[in-house]
């Protein structure tokens, strides 16, 4: 098991709390307030109303805890987790990490203290890793950007990344198209454990996975989260995925919170009409497709 706390064989980088820098340790890992983003349409003119992508949402995420998002697409869960990140600058509100708050521009050395935090997991694993290196290199990498690793130490690391996510010491030199979509979203998950992160947003990252291999990489998420404490936002249209890994669930519509609480409660007991269509349109066990009627018009000759 590799704590918390763990760096590189022989290397000491101070406590975890360092990354998010002085704050209230009793503090949510993440608290946003009344986050707002609105676009505004590209044109000539540029006459057309503002778009409203997220509409005043707020909510904490605990240490140790999993948070869905969860929306069809158009809901804002995606614009949300990219402001989060710092990727998408908010039109107003805030976002907090252990009671500071992030900064709007980020420059470079916030970028790095931000990193420490929280990292996020994409949906495809084909395009989040370079082709052209090795997924051991891929992970290597960002511990030699973020600690004081040498190149011994730093495949040390590694490796112990990797068996953290359960892959074999042997893929360490493969490049990605010689592993399956599961053993890559697995590399992107050890990268982004990398920095050792109090925090991970995960962008619909089983979504382009087949069942079976959903289930292994939930089942992976949860023995992380056991080992590591680290807390997981779990953006998600699948509902299915939430029962599994969720503790609390926020349902988005249109860039507003329609339903907020507890994932069994909000589940099993929707108060908002939109979650009980969200979750009527999960196919039930037995459900087969409709076959469409057939066409008893005559067959014109050709």
């Amino acid at each position: 098991m590799i704590s918390q706390e763990s760096h590189g064989p022989g290397e000491s980088h101070g406590p975890r709390e360092s990354a998010a820098g002085p704050g209230d340790a009793a503090a949510p890992v993440l608290q946003v307030r009344d986050l707002r983003k609105t676009f505004q349409p590209r044109g000539l003119l540029n006459a057309g109303q503002p778009v409203v992508a997220v509409d005043g949402v707020s909510f904490a995420l605990a240490g140790g805890s999993t948070l869905a998002v969860v929306g069809e697409s158009g809901s804002g869960k995606t614009t949300l987790a990219r402001m989060i990140m710092g990727l998408e600058p908010p039109t107003s509100g805030s976002v907090e990490f252990f009671g500071r708050a992030q900064p709007r521009r980020m420059r470079t050395r916030d970028r790095r203290a931000h990193a420490r935090v929280i990292q996020m997991v994409f949906q495809n694993p084909y395009r989040s890793l370079d082709p052209r290196q090795s997924v051991g290199a891929a992970v290597e990498e960002v511990l030699r950007h973020h600690f004081d690793l040498g190149r011994q130490d730093g495949r040390a690391r590694t490796a112990e990344l990797f068996d953290m996510v359960r892959l074999a010491h042997n893929l360490l030199d493969a490049l990605p198209r010689e592993l399956s979509g599961g053993q890559r979203q697995r590399v992107c998950i050890a990268r982004a454990l990398a920095t050792n992160p109090r925090a991970i947003v995960l962008d619909e990252a089983v979504a382009a996975l087949d069942v079976l291999v959903q289930a292994q990489v939930l089942n992976l998420l949860a023995d992380v989260q056991e080992q590591t404490d680290v807390s997981y936002l779990f953006v998600t249209h699948d509902l299915a995925v939430v029962r599994q890994i969720a503790d609390d669930v926020l349902v988005m519509k249109s860039g507003r919170v329609v339903e907020h609480g507890p994932a069994g409660e909000v589940l099993d007991h929707p108060e908002h009409p939109y979650t009980r269509l969200l979750r009527d349109s999960v196919p039930r066990p037995g459900w087969k497709p409709a076959r469409r009627p057939a066409d008893d018009s005559p067959t014109v000759p050709a």
